[in-house]
């Protein structure tokens, strides 16, 4: 459920939800081919009534009536400063990234295998598709060779699972993939240990209660903070289970930043929920990896850039994975009886 980064990305984005048809599906899908269909979706984004109302039509989203209406405008980022207690927690992490960034780049023998471009229907993962974005990609791989996970669990399945695959099958690994998706824009099931096509809300969660340090779950659903939503349940019933030790990963995280302006029609929300809980309990969680802060620094941005030059991947999507592993909780201090 991997959201594209640039207007070509959201022409890709819409064309791949659209269920194949006589009229809706295929018709849309082959103007989205065209070279100029940039342009009109584009300014879609741009004209949000408009662009409801022909999502609605073609059955890719539902309205949703407030009392209050808001304006969503990036607060943070995009011309004005980032989030400040956020960006300094993400600056304590650096040389961790850095030392995690050569690490990954030390894998490009094994990384020169995978193409850039390759069938969307298909099981091989590719640089260039459009929902996962190549450093999001790398640091998957990366981090799956580097702990060889016994499980690894993805809410939200598709180039994910790809690389996953592949990083297992390269590497030897023991790691067996739990995807949970009610239904994957991508043919993976043949990639998967075990397949729960249900809504994350609809899983037990002991399904990932019982994950060991190490393993890893990846969050990559609606990104939305609603009711009852996938989101709510990862963070109230999923995230507080989890034992130290556990790698946890949330795509579309721009942090330090808000998400960005072409996005605000979306109303996605999950990043403040995370910064939230970051900022309650810094201490809980170990920040590995923000890929966000990584894109946007320029020292840590070029640990990786000779790595792209070598495998010929040009397109400038925006990362947005974000990875952090939970900690022990610290003790309790002692209450203080009144004397």
């Amino acid at each position: 459920m991997t959201s594209p980064t640039t207007s070509r990305g959201q022409v890709r984005h819409l064309a791949r939800q659209l269920p194949s048809g006589p009229v809706s599906g295929t018709v849309l899908k082959a103007l989205t081919a065209l070279p100029f269909a940039d342009l009109p979706f584009a300014w879609l984004e741009r004209h949000p009534a408009l662009h409801g109302v022909i999502l609605s039509a073609f059955g890719l989203r539902r309205p949703i009536f407030i009392d209050h209406p808001v304006r969503p405008e990036p607060r943070f980022g995009y011309g004005k400063p980032d989030h400040p207690r956020i960006a300094a927690l993400l600056e304590g992490g650096r040389e961790r990234y850095a030392d995690r960034l050569s690490g990954f780049v030390s894998l490009a023998s094994d990384l020169d295998a995978i193409p850039v471009r390759d069938r969307p229907g298909g099981t091989t993962p590719y640089w260039d598709n459009g929902w996962l974005p190549p450093l999001d990609a790398l640091a998957l791989y990366g981090f799956l060779t580097r702990e060889n996970p016994r499980r690894y669990v993805e809410i939200g399945s598709g180039n994910s699972t790809k690389f996953a695959r592949r990083a297992i099958r390269d590497h030897g690994l023991r790691t067996h993939i739990t995807s949970i998706d009610p239904a994957p824009r991508a043919h993976v099931d043949a990639l998967c240990d075990v397949s729960i096509r249900l809504p994350l809300e609809r899983v037990h969660p002991k399904v990932l209660g019982d994950l060991e340090p190490g393993d890893v779950v990846f969050l990559d659903g609606s990104h939305r903070v609603l009711m009852g939503s996938d989101v709510t349940v990862f963070f109230f019933e999923i995230l507080p289970l989890l034992r130290p030790g556990v790698l946890v990963q949330l795509h579309d995280i721009m942090l330090p930043s808000d998400y960005p302006p072409e996005w605000r029609w979306r109303h996605y929300s999950e990043q403040y929920l995370l910064a939230a809980f970051l900022l309650a309990d810094p201490a809980r969680f170990e920040v590995e990896m923000p890929n966000a802060f990584v894109h946007g620094d320029e020292r840590l941005r070029g640990l990786v850039a000779p790595l792209w030059d070598r495998l010929g991947v040009v397109e400038p999507y925006r990362p947005a994975s974000f990875w952090m592993r939970i900690r022990e909780p610290l003790p309790a201090e002692p209450s203080q009886e009144r004397t």
